[in-house]
Order: structure tokens, then sequence, then C-alpha cells
């Protein structure tokens, strides 16, 4: 592997290590096991299997829609097997996951590799679009400081130019040769396709994912005696969801941590901050991974996408 892979490879683990260890300097492990074990298992159970399951069964009715709208017929039980195989990879890196969606989308639906992964890039192109619009209007709910002013000017500017973008790409002017030949690219077959039908089921399926997550972090810190006002959480969750999907840790690990303890860190204790921001993720993968393992039959050659588990 060329050293500069490598070195790409490995620096979100060494900056997850650094941040991390700066989060456990201000909290022991200690005192957070002891917050853990002092959490509601009676309201976090319930949440995280409820949390999973809705985002599970959300993203995939989007992904039917997206499939179906731009590349070929997909039922809704045909996209959870296709997602829900996915969920086995997604812990290991995020986009693992979803290359390995569009390679499943190709075998059982022999839908071209770079058409999928068009669908998949728009989808998630909505999303960023869902997730900073909340992030600037959740930053506008709460005090202003430099830090939040400036991050609502990033999440606007986000939304922007993922907007440019798709309006460029779907419109037929301005017309000169550079962004013509983009236009044509395969990898932009969905986004020249979009509607604003498409638009509004998208944002709506991306909103009704995220409005999950409020609940899920509302309800989470509530559980581990972190008395969060709700329209912090409400302000905040989406910031949190972003900064997560940063390009900086893998999976967001450290930086999410880091981020509920300056948002959360007047409302209770340090070391609950960091029990909460820690054993959620992983209870929120362990899940998926389970949803995974159900699906995994449809791995098989000869199984049928719509005779597998979660109908």
């Amino acid at each position: 592997m060329p050293r500069s892979a490598l070195l790409r490879r490995i620096l979100p683990w060494i900056a997850a290590i650094a941040i991390v260890a700066y989060v456990l300097r201000v909290v022991s492990i200690e005192e957070a096991w002891s917050a853990l074990l002092r959490a509601r298992l009676d309201i976090i159970l319930p949440l995280v299997f409820g949390t999973v399951l809705g985002w599970f069964l959300i993203d995939s009715r989007a992904y039917a829609y997206a499939f179906s709208r731009f590349n070929t017929p997909v039922s809704w039980p045909e996209a959870r097997s296709l997602r829900g195989v996915t969920y086995l990879l997604t812990p290991i890196h995020l986009s693992l996951g979803k290359a390995a969606l569009v390679l499943r989308l190709h075998t059982v639906k022999n839908v071209s590799l770079l058409e999928g992964t068009s669908s998949v890039a728009l989808y998630q192109t909505i999303d960023a679009v869902v997730l900073a619009s909340l992030t600037a209007l959740g930053l506008g709910l709460i005090p202003t400081t430099p830090e939040t002013s400036a991050a609502r000017t990033v999440a606007i500017a986000v939304v922007l130019v993922a907007m440019s973008y798709l309006l460029l790409l779907r419109s037929d002017r301005p017309n000169f040769r550079l962004l013509d030949r983009l236009r044509r690219l395969t990898l932009h077959h969905s986004h020249r396709q979009i509607r604003i039908r498409d638009v509004s089921v998208l944002v709506c399926a991306k909103l009704a994912y995220h409005l999950v997550s409020i609940i899920a972090f509302y309800f989470g810190t509530q559980a581990f005696g972190i008395d969060v006002p709700f329209v912090l959480v409400l302000a905040v969750t989406p910031m949190i969801e972003a900064i997560g999907g940063l390009p900086i840790t893998p999976g967001g690990l450290g930086t999410q941590q880091a981020a509920m303890l300056y948002f959360f860190g007047s409302y209770g204790s340090e070391a609950a901050i960091v029990a909460f921001g820690f054993s959620l993720p992983i209870a929120f993968m362990v899940v998926r991974s389970l949803i995974g393992l159900a699906y995994l039959p449809a791995l098989t050659p000869n199984a049928e996408l719509e005779s597998l588990p979660i109908r």
C-alpha cells in the first residue's frame, strides 16, 4: 500500500485516540463506568432498539423510493434486505457500508455500479442538506457565541453549495463544456432525473430520520441523569450528528463525545455525559449488527430478497 494511502487510513485513528485521551483526562474511566451503572436501563434498552428499528425502516423506505425512481423497481422488503446486510459492514467504515449497498443492488438487480452509486450519492447529498439546515436552525435557537456563529455560517454555506450543485446538474443552463461533461457523467445519472417531488419525499424521510435521533438523544440523556432542555437537544443534536459525520475520526469516535461535553456540560455530571456519549453509539452499533445478522442469509446465491426477516 502506498505510504500516502496508509497515512490517510491511520490519521483518523490517531485523531480519535488523541481526542478520546483528552476526554478521558477530563473524566476517568472509573467515573464514567460508575455513571453507566447508575443509568436507567428500563429507558435505555427500549430506546436503543426502537431508535435503530426506526432508522432502519425509514432509511430502507427512502432507498426503496430512490432506487425505484432512478434505477429499477425495488420494493420496501427488498430494500430492507439490501440495507440490512450492509449493517454488518458499516461499523468498520461508513463508506464501506454504502459501497456494499451499491454492490448488492448490482448483484441482485443488475443495476450498473455507477448508476447505483449515483442514487446513493444523491441520497447522501439530500441528507447533508437536511442535516446542515437543521444545524443552522438549531444554532439559531441557542445563545450566540463566536463558535456557534461560525458553525451556523458554515452550515448555511453547506446548504447553499449543495443546492447549487444539484441545480447546476439538473439544469441545462449555464451551458459550457466542463459543466456539460459533469452532467453527462454516469455518476450524475440520478441527479439529472430528480424532480421537486423526489426532493420533497427524500427530505421528509431524512427529517423523520433525524427526528428519531433527537428523541433518542433527549430520552437518552434523561436516562443518564443529564437534565438537558428539549429545545437544546433539538438545537444541537443535528450538529453533533454532523460533527460525527466529518472525516476526522472513524465513525465520529471522540469528536461526538467532545461535542456533547461542550453542549451538555452545564446540565449534568461530566462522567454521565461521557458514559452516555460512548455507550449509546456502541449500543446502536450492536443492535444494527443484530439486524445485519438477521439478513445474512441474503448473501447466499439463491436467496430471494423478499423471503428474509423483518418483512
